[in-house]
């Protein structure tokens, strides 16, 4: 036999006479020809040459890869290295090596005397336009940054995006805001969302899509304002975690959204460079463009908007890649985010301009209920809370009596609590509940009858009350009605039971349901590899039609159990019950009850089939 006769003449053929460890490799390039794990290897050949997967396998190709397979299916078959080196401006090595992972990656077969092109590679190819060049993407452009300045400026961007993430999903679990028809979010909304968080209504765009894609924001349907966007069942789980596992779950998210294969290859980029940081954004885009030049016509926009998304995350920082950015995706990337994060505190700096300075990250449950007494200055690093009038009435409306509020301050202060703040607290709390605000249509009760004489009085007040007690008015208005109309006028009321108790006042949170994503789970290209083998054993071991075919399910059953007692192994075909054909070479232990109970060696595992569904069985040498 010549060595021309030894070529294989099919895909087919070409595969078969591959080892184990390359079809594990061609699994793992092309991980969609796995799943499900194919019968035999003719049905590999043939997925591995269908359009979908083609397509799917040359959208991951570099220029240089992709140009020498358009350059090898403008040949005529078979190629030769020869003809194919008057074709690529590339030396020996670079052109032997490109085509040995095109080989690799089921794209060509053959051997280097005779290759073949896939059909469906060579008509996508067909008008195929650029050539090269093959020597790798453009020079990155680069220069040095200061460690310790990155560090921080990423670690500033991590702890701004979790504290912006937090405090919209917190605000809009109180006050949701409506779905649009379209199903998106309105302007008004997003204006009201950036004044909140003191951004530009596109990063505001950028933290509710992220948070959506992270499973934290979704949509619910409320009884008032009918499908509303809210936090998800996941968000007060995910808040309560440390900041590392919080970020890694947003930017997994990110990583997730439309345009991945893009946002991936921009960070590979970046990482290329060794720490250095990129001078021209178009040095980064042409880069993407040479590694990806099949993704679509919106890619060279999305590496420029990845750039930016990547800072507001911090997953660059000063226009390089950050330690936290390096490490996403990798076992460690937690204790790496960790590392570069400070350390959670349980402790405020209160000060004498009614300030309290949180000089690191809170514990959450520190947090929350410092966010019942003051509201946030300013957020970063050290965040800056503000006690008031107002945000103190708003403790004392939750439940908070004032001797909890002085309790608490001086529980989490390292600083003594300053003579003002202690004299606010006590103020505000005698002047809470001065006025009592109740439903009659409603009414106001005071245990001061000129409080009630000044409100007779006021001219926009007056008309609508009526008093009915020196200590009691009623008025035609809702409850909810008269005490704004009272806020405007200056006086602040305070709720009450109709027994006369002080109504606790927290708002009711809405929350969507978090909606499970069914991810298919890969079978290990090993795993799939003996399965292919196994399946290229039964079909080696079928039989001649006719022969040892059985006529029921008794005479099957003794057959069985003859070979289960020799420990001979068999051939059989299963019928599943999605009415599916499938051969199998099995080891049988013992049949009973109806079902034989048998080593499997396409699954490697011991199984049981129903022999009822065993259409014909055969002696397996």
């Amino acid at each position: 036999m010549t060595e021309s006769d030894a070529s294989p003449r099919t895909l087919a053929e070409d595969l078969r006479a591959r080892s184990d460890d390359a079809l594990t490799m061609l699994l793992r390039a092309r991980p969609d020809l796995a799943t499900p794990t194919p019968a035999d290897i003719g049905q590999l050949a043939s997925r591995a040459a269908s359009r979908p997967s083609v397509a799917w396998a040359l959208d991951r190709l570099d220029l240089a890869h992709l140009s020498t397979l358009a350059a090898m299916s403008a040949l005529d078959p078979p190629v030769t290295l020869a003809a194919l080196r008057r074709q690529v401006d590339a030396d020996d090595g670079r052109i032997a090596a490109m085509v040995a992972r095109l080989h690799a990656s089921a794209l060509v077969w053959g051997d280097p005397d005779a290759w073949h092109v896939v059909r469906e590679a060579r008509d996508a190819l067909r008008n195929f336009g650029p050539r090269g060049p093959y020597d790798g993407p453009p020079a990155l452009r680069t220069r040095e940054v200061d460690e310790r300045r990155m560090r921080h400026a990423s670690a500033g961007s991590v702890m701004e995006l979790l504290q912006r993430v937090e405090h919209l999903l917190a605000t809009w679990g109180e006050r949701p805001v409506p779905v649009l028809r379209s199903g998106g979010r309105g302007v008004r909304d997003l204006r009201n969302a950036a004044t909140l968080l003191g951004v530009s209504t596109e990063q505001v765009e950028f933290v509710l899509d992220v948070a959506e894609a992270a499973r934290l924001l979704g949509r619910a349907v409320d009884p008032v304002n009918g499908e509303v966007w809210a936090p998800t069942t996941a968000f007060d789980t995910w808040r309560e975690r440390p900041p590392a596992d919080r970020w890694i779950t947003l930017t997994s998210g990110w990583m997730s959204r439309p345009g991945r294969r893009v946002r991936a290859q921009v960070l590979r980029t970046l990482a290329s460079a060794d720490g250095g940081a990129y001078t021209d954004v178009e040095d980064v885009v042409d880069a993407v463009a040479w590694n990806l030049p099949r993704a679509d016509e919106g890619r060279d926009a999305l590496v420029r908007r990845t750039l930016v998304e990547g800072t507001w995350l911090g997953v660059l920082a000063l226009d390089a890649l950050s330690p936290a950015g390096a490490g996403l995706g990798l076992p460690d990337a937690r204790d790496v985010v960790q590392r570069l994060l400070p350390e959670s505190v349980t402790h405020v700096l209160v000060q004498a301009d009614l300030t309290a300075v949180a000089p690191g990250p809170l514990e959450p449950a520190v947090r929350a209920r410092l966010e019942d007494l003051a509201v946030v200055e300013s957020r970063g690093g050290a965040t800056v809370y503000r006690f008031t009038p107002g945000s103190l009435r708003h403790a004392l409306d939750l439940g908070w009596p004032a001797s909890e509020i002085h309790t608490f301050l001086a529980d989490v202060s390292v600083t003594p609590i300053p003579q003002p703040l202690t004299y606010l607290v006590d103020d505000t709390a005698r002047l809470h509940g001065r006025l009592r605000l109740g439903d009659a249509g409603s009414y106001v009760r005071a245990d001061d009858p000129a409080e009630l004489d000044a409100l007779l009085a006021d001219p926009t007040l007056g008309p609508t009350l009526h008093r009915i007690a020196p200590t009691v008015l009623v008025s035609t208005v809702r409850a909810d009605l008269l005490a704004e109309r009272l806020a405007a006028s200056g006086r602040q009321a305070v709720a009450e039971e109709p027994g006369g108790v002080v109504r606790v006042r927290r708002r009711d949170v809405v929350r969507a349901e978090v909606v499970e994503v069914g991810v298919r789970q890969s079978q290990d290209p090993a795993d799939a590899v003996a399965a292919l083998r196994a399946g290229e054993m039964a079909a080696s071991l079928r039989p001649v039609a006719g022969r040892d075919d059985q006529r029921g399910s008794l005479a099957t059953m003794a057959q069985l159990r003859e070979a289960a007692e020799a420990q001979q192994r068999m051939w059989v075909a299963y019928m599943d019950q999605a009415g599916t054909r499938t051969e199998r070479v099995v080891d049988p232990l013992r049949v009973d009850a109806g079902w034989l109970t048998a080593f499997d060696h396409r699954t490697q595992k011991v199984q049981r089939f129903a022999v009822h569904r065993i259409v014909q069985v055969a002696s397996a040498p």
